[in-house]
């Protein structure tokens, strides 16, 4: 229930069952436009939020960045005291292309207490979220000392152009104060279960490709030649599979081990434990835990690794150039530079040419204190008591690398609870939410923004 202390700064009653229908509404019409990337067709749900929004009297900026495909961006003023608050997600989809779902994958089909669809997690939920209390906050007239800002932005399955385009047409998103986007949220063992832990994400690894090229010799397959294309590219691979960098840890990843070490077996936990406790080098004993985990390995490294070949002309032909795309997720905290310098090192062979591929975008992390996850404690404290927060080094990228590299605070944190692995859905088959976390979400979100923006 909304406490007293947040009825007040609201000017007329808080209907959260009509806000709640109204979400579903949303999820259902915005699944249904089917933004699957590529191509994208945002244009679909910018259409419908902009209805939505001239509807209940609030102006709104729509940006074209490429055919059929738009960002929506609406505000909301406040007084100034504070900076701007915006409110990120994304209106594009993954495709479903040979996906064996068991319902419609662009239809919501309620089922066991969940509601399936494509986006339904990632990220249409967050859209419907966000979008349904920036209206609230206009319709209860809210006042603000900060502006806070609605921006839906597209492919951001697909490399960020709606937020490259966003922050390199509007100069205003450079002044925002802080950024709330996906990444994160409330995490539960079982379906109506309590909230085990809050996922904070802080930062994201940089995604960057690098193109090795070789050429040789060509000629007839039965006259080899020892300056083979394909066999020196096969060497370079072979290098860079066995050459592994040193673990480490960053602040993130050490408070990440540290807070998550409650949640694992006897055994995994006294390894988190202790390399968390690492002041210089850290355990191999330990660390030989760990790595048994993929996610947990991959946070204590910058991780390389080859995901495409081509070379040759001819089955009885000697190649004259072999290629292989090598696919890198580089820790935050390294720089692309430092990643290409030791490709080439651990190569050792300038006939090995290394190139990199266009940049994806990357950022510095956000601190594990200040405005957003000191809110966040208070109000988890308050609605989820127990319940910590651990915070996260996503693998993957969302758009927040795009304004951390402004350095502007973005945090991943969407306040709806999901049952621990069903995360996992999001780019595969029956992609869910559950039907009861909804209300709630609404309802925490409420709370977060009236923490973070409204006059007090």
């Amino acid at each position: 229930m909304l406490t007293l202390a947040t009825v007040v700064l609201l000017s007329a009653p808080y209907d959260l069952d009509a806000q709640t229908k109204a979400f579903r509404g949303d999820l259902e019409a915005f699944v249904k436009a089917d933004t699957t990337n590529p191509p994208g067709n945002e244009a679909r749900i910018v259409k419908l939020v902009a209805a939505r929004l001239k509807k209940e009297g609030i102006a709104y900026t729509v940006q074209d960045f490429a055919p059929g495909r738009q960002n929506i961006i609406a505000r909301l003023k406040g007084s100034g005291v504070a900076k701007p608050l915006l409110l990120l997600a994304h209106i594009d989809v993954v495709g479903t292309a040979n996906q064996a779902w068991t319902t419609d994958p662009h239809t919501v089909v309620e089922q066991d207490g969940y509601l399936y669809g494509r986006g339904v997690m990632d990220d249409l939920a967050s859209v419907a979220l966000n979008l349904e209390t920036f209206i609230a906050l206009k319709r209860n007239g809210v006042k603000l000392r900060r502006d806070v800002i609605l921006a839906l932005t597209g492919d951001e399955e697909s490399g960020g152009a709606g937020a490259r385009y966003l922050l390199d047409h509007d100069a205003s998103m450079k002044e925002v104060g802080l950024v709330l986007n996906e990444g994160g949220g409330l995490v539960r063992d079982v379906p109506g279960g309590k909230a085990r832990f809050a996922s904070l994400e802080v930062a994201q690894k940089t995604y960057q490709d690098f193109v090795l090229t070789t050429t040789g010799i060509t000629g007839h397959s039965s006259l080899p030649q020892k300056d083979n294309a394909i066999n020196r590219l096969a060497d370079a691979l072979a290098r860079i599979a066995k050459a592994e960098p040193e673990a480490r840890l960053m602040p993130a990843t050490r408070a990440f081990f540290k807070e998550r070490a409650r949640f694992e077996d006897a055994e995994m936990a006294k390894a988190m434990n202790v390399v968390a406790a690492a002041k210089d080098k850290l355990p191999r004993e330990a660390l030989q835990v760990l790595e048994r985990n993929l996610l947990f390995s991959s946070l204590l490294r910058t991780t390389c690794v080859a995901t495409m070949v081509d070379g040759g002309t001819k089955a009885n032909a000697l190649p004259p150039k072999a290629s292989a795309n090598i696919n890198c997720r580089i820790l935050p905290d390294e720089t692309i530079e430092q990643t290409e310098a030791r490709l080439k090192t651990i190569i050792g062979d300038p006939r090995v040419e290394v190139s990199r591929a266009p940049e994806f975008g990357s950022n510095i992390p956000s601190s594990l204190e200040g405005e957003f996850p000191t809110a966040l404690k208070e109000l988890l404290a308050e609605n989820h008591p127990g319940v910590p927060i651990i915070p996260a080094v996503m693998t993957g990228a969302t758009d927040s690398r795009f304004f951390r590299q402004y350095g502007i605070p973005a945090y991943g944190f969407v306040p709806m609870i999901v049952v621990e692995g069903d995360e996992a859905r999001c780019h595969g088959i029956d992609e869910r939410i559950e039907v009861e976390s909804i209300r709630p979400a609404l309802e925490l979100n409420m709370k977060m923004l009236l923490k973070l923006a409204a006059l007090q």
